[in-house]
Formats: C-alpha cells, sequence, structure tokens
C-alpha cells in the first residue's frame, strides 16, 4: 500500500511546491536573487576582510555588486535615450512600409484590419509603453527589497554558517555546508564562464552589425552580452532587434537578411562552439534540460527565473547527488559520471570534493 501511494504523494508534492513558487513570487524571488548576489559577493568580502576591518570588506564587497549593477543599469538606459533620439526617423519608415504592405495585401485579395494603415508607430507602441511602465515599476520595487536581503545576507553569512556547523549534528552540518559550498562554487564558475561568452557573442555581433552599416551597433552588441545570460532562448531572441532596426533602416530585404543570417549564425557558433569550450567544465547539464529549466523557471518567474534557470538547476543537481534517495534525480538531470571524474568524487555514496 505504501508503495503505491509513493509516487503519488511525490506528484501532488510536487505540485503543491511548484504552486508555492509561483504564489510565493513577490517574496520568494528577491530572496532568491539576493541569495545568488551573495554567492558572487561572499568570496570577495572575505578577501577584502583578511586586508581590512570586517565592516569595510563589507561596503567594499556591496560596492563592487551596486557598482556592476549600475554600470548594466547605464547601459540599458543609454541604449534606450539613443534609440528613442531616433524615434521620429523610424515613425516614418514604419509608416512607409506599413503602407507598402496594406497595398500589397490588398492587391492579392488578402483581408486587412481596419485602420491598420494608418495606425502610426506610437499608437503601435503604445500597449506596450504601459505594459513596460507596469513591469518596471514591479521591477524597482522588487529591487530594493534584494537590495535590503542583500544588505542584511553579506552582514549575517559568516555567522550563519558557523550556526549550521555548530548547531546541527555534526555529519549533518557538515554535509549542508558541502552542499552549499558546492553550489556557490560552481555558480559562480558559471558566471564566469557566461559572462565570458556573452562578451565574445557582443563583441562579434557589434563589430559585424557596424560592418554592414547597422546604425546603433554598439547598442546591438549590448543587448545580445545582456540577452546571453539567458541560455539556450537569449541567443535566440537576440537576433530578432537587429533584424527589426535593420528592416526600418534599409530599403529592401538584402541587407536586413544579411543581418539575420550573420547574426544567427555567430549565435549558432557560439552557442555550438564557443560555449561547450569555456562552460563545458562547469555546466554537466545537458541542452535539453537546460532548455526545459530555462522554459519552466521563465514561466515560474519571468525573466529573473529565465535568468537564474541554470544555477538553480545545478543547486538542485547538487543537493540531489548529497543522498542516496535522490541521486537518481541528478543522475536524469546531468551526466554524474562525469561530473564526478572531473572532481574526484569519492566511491561508496561519499559526497564528492568539488573544486
Amino acid at each position: 500500500m505504501t508503495t503505491n501511494r509513493s509516487p503519488v504523494l511525490a506528484t501532488i508534492a510536487t505540485i503543491l511546491v511548484i504552486a508555492a513558487l509561483k504564489l510565493g513570487e513577490v517574496v520568494l524571488l528577491p530572496l532568491v536573487l539576493a541569495v545568488f548576489l551573495i554567492i558572487v559577493g561572499w568570496p570577495i568580502q572575505l578577501k577584502l576582510a583578511k586586508r581590512i576591518p570586517r565592516g569595510l570588506a563589507f561596503i567594499g564587497a556591496l560596492l563592487v555588486i551596486l557598482v556592476a549593477s549600475a554600470i548594466i543599469v547605464a547601459a540599458l538606459v543609454w541604449s534606450i535615450q539613443r534609440l528613442a533620439t531616433r524615434a521620429p526617423q523610424l515613425a516614418e519608415r514604419f509608416q512607409a512600409i506599413t503602407e507598402q504592405a496594406v497595398a500589397w495585401a490588398r492587391a492579392n485579395n488578402l483581408p486587412v484590419p481596419v485602420n491598420v494603415a494608418s495606425a502610426s508607430l506610437g499608437e503601435w507602441l503604445s500597449p506596450v509603453a504601459g505594459k513596460a511602465f507596469y513591469i518596471f515599476y514591479s521591477t524597482a520595487a522588487m529591487l530594493g527589497l534584494v537590495l535590503a536581503y542583500l544588505v542584511l545576507g553579506l552582514l549575517e553569512v559568516g555567522d550563519f554558517e558557523a550556526k549550521v556547523a555548530q548547531r546541527l549534528r555534526h555529519r549533518l552540518g557538515d554535509r549542508v555546508l558541502d552542499t552549499a559550498s558546492v553550489i556557490s562554487s560552481k555558480v559562480r564558475r558559471h558566471l564566469v564562464a557566461l559572462s565570458i561568452t556573452s562578451a565574445i557573442s557582443g563583441a562579434v555581433t557589434g563589430i559585424y552589425a557596424a560592418a554592414l552599416g547597422l546604425d546603433l551597433a554598439i547598442i546591438w552588441g549590448i543587448v545580445t552580452f545582456l540577452l546571453n545570460y539567458i541560455p539556450t532562448l537569449g541567443p535566440l531572441v537576440a537576433i530578432a532587434p537587429p533584424t527589426l532596426y535593420a528592416l526600418l533602416q534599409f530599403d529592401g530585404f538584402n541587407r536586413p537578411l544579411a543581418i539575420f543570417l550573420g547574426i544567427g549564425a555567430i549565435q549558432f557558433f557560439i552557442g555550438n562552439f564557443v560555449d561547450p569550450k569555456i562552460e563545458g567544465r562547469v555546466l554537466s547539464l545537458s541542452p535539453l534540460v537546460v532548455l526545459f529549466s530555462v522554459a519552466f523557471w521563465g514561466w515560474v518567474w519571468g525573466i529573473f527565473g529565465a535568468f537564474l534557470a541554470v544555477p538553480l538547476t545545478m543547486a538542485i543537481v547538487v543537493t540531489c547527488q548529497q543522498f542516496d534517495t535522490t541521486r537518481w534525480i541528478a543522475a536524469l538531470l546531468s551526466d554524474i559520471d562525469d561530473d564526478e571524474k572531473r572532481n574526484g568524487a569519492g566511491a561508496g555514496g561519499e559526497s564528492p570534493e568539488w573544486n
């Protein structure tokens, strides 16, 4: 009876966990983002604490995170401002393309929505602008909560580690700390590797766009760089903005097609040759698992969930690997044998020693 009920109970528990993640986004997502930033900032704080007082080390690590975040936000704001200066020119070009498309559709007896030919670019974008303002407001509020979690977390992470080691049973405390250490190490290595591949992709895309005469080539490089932080789907989405802009900038389809094919080839080459070389030593997840994790966490927590998809999935794999009863889950999601060989895993069900 117990054996028959176990799969049903596991399924119900899984559904309840997913529902809790979805419904608790307002609280859980800022917390997970803060933990991600703490994982990045804690080693910096430790290194600084060896040379300067603990309080100054905390301030230094916090400043590093805030400056890096400010650079990303500044790049986005600058890109939006540059695009805004081209709005009148783009509006005229958009109107001309719309009229040509409507004329061609009517000449071929295709249905055309009423007043579509007279609709301006602003009218097309006004619903998007309203949605964008709501997203901006909610994101700003969430990031304020992330900052509060980050400050408190950096202040208390050392004490929390000591409490885990002292107050839990010795073996369980060691296992919790070892698992957290493995997850932190893999997340940091993944972030470094992903930053390298994203920078390469953004630089090559910007150079290629400039070579073909596409305006705002630096912006398309920045957009590609940022979107590549979302595995699998991000590089595909990165093809769209420069291609759409090329349709507005150039007459005909030759240059936009060259932009589409060229940037698509860049993303394909980096995704299939550069990424495996740089990130292959960090990730043991199959491309199918990565794609599913991006889709799943993106559905649960939106774009931030897609960004955190790989670290969260790696955390699940590492945690499941530490226990005999859940090791089969890690085996389904990753290549344990190769991962253990790379990191010198012990035999007999012991936790592997990760570097």
